[in-house]
């Protein structure tokens, strides 16, 4: 299993929601480059960041520049999201050297242009499903939709894109476990490549995620628990093996 850490960009800082509300934010680190490289120094093989900014507006911000740092200056691979909702954003993200690239809001909101970029970009792309109680949500999280989070990985599978983000909203940042159930059900019904993501919070949930490697979920995000060191990344990536 494959540990992603997660740097979460807010006014140029490395932040964590809670349950994804923006009034619940806590700052950790007003470096988010060095972040980076002290993850890449404990063994990431690849990081997972959010414009969290980009996500709320759906516009490109200062945070752009940063995650372009530490693609250049790093040389890492970078699975990125927030606000990526055209073309044009896709074409800058790959330009500038990310990896993975997150379509949230546009999943649900603008399904023929995510055929559009599944028909062109298929190997690029992931689809972040974050669900509050099973129901998608987007704009940030704050629009919860009235789709399923089955029917839409289900859909996803079904234009050529081979991997799902899940988040259960609910358990994001409480550092109480995933949402095992949910995970493995949206696993098994999409036959999808799943990265788990959100309430992480001991080194057993990685060992419990490690169950549901035989459906498909081959890797998980890990941020408040790293940043609130109830364990390293070189432990969480221990446990991963």
């Amino acid at each position: 299993m494959l540990i992603l850490p997660a740097i979460d960009l807010k006014d140029g800082c490395c932040v964590r929601l809670t349950q994804g509300e923006k009034e619940k934010v806590k700052v950790y680190d007003q470096d988010p480059v060095a972040v980076a490289a002290n993850f890449i120094s404990a063994g990431a093989e690849i990081i997972h960041i959010v414009d969290l900014d980009g996500a709320f507006s759906g516009q490109t911000t200062k945070n752009l520049e940063i995650v372009r740092r530490i693609c250049l200056e790093l040389k890492v691979k970078i699975e990125f999201g927030g606000g990526v909702r055209d073309e044009k954003k896709v074409e800058d993200l790959l330009e500038i050297g990310i990896s993975r690239i997150v379509l949230g809001t546009i999943a649900v909101e603008s399904p023929k242009l995510l055929n559009l970029l599944a028909a062109k970009y298929a190997k690029y792309l992931v689809v972040g499903i974050d669900a509050r109680e099973g129901r998608v949500a987007t704009r940030g999280w704050e629009q919860t939709t009235t789709v399923d989070a089955t029917v839409l990985a289900k859909q996803v599978s079904e234009i050529g894109i081979e991997r799902v983000i899940y988040t259960d909203i609910a358990q994001d940042g409480m550092l109480t476990g995933p949402n095992i159930k949910m995970t493995q059900k949206l696993a098994q019904i999409s036959k999808l490549k799943i990265t788990a993501s959100g309430g992480i919070g001991k080194l057993a949930d990685i060992s419990q995620l490690k169950t549901l490697e035989k459906d498909g979920v081959d890797s998980c995000i890990i941020g408040k628990a790293i940043y609130e060191q109830k364990f390293t990344l070189a432990e969480a990536i221990k446990a991963a093996k």
